[in-house]
């Protein structure tokens, strides 16, 4: 899922490996803004890429957090997209 606002621009991730994990992609200003620095970690160095990782929990605290923050005038900047695409079966 990716979600764009005033807060910031991130991508949530489901991990495989811990159903109740997920990551959270996005720039470092964008990140420590919302959560501690300690916690984040770099992903890809060109694309400026950090990441954390959230219980399922945290993350809906996050999302809480980021609605709350929106005002009128931001609320044409708010932006969730899911692609279908994006989702990975294992067998």
């Amino acid at each position: 899922m990716k979600i764009s606002s005033a807060v910031g621009e991130f991508k949530i991730l489901q991990t495989v490996k811990n159903r109740d994990e997920l990551l959270v992609l996005g720039s470092w200003n964008d990140l420590v803004r919302l959560f501690d620095s300690s916690r984040t970690f770099l992903v890809n160095r060109t694309e400026n890429l950090f990441g954390l990782y959230l219980c399922k929990q945290e993350c809906a605290d996050f999302l809480t957090k980021i609605l709350q923050q929106i005002d009128n005038q931001d609320s044409e900047d708010f932006r969730i997209e899911k692609s279908l695409t994006e989702k990975r079966y294992l067998a």
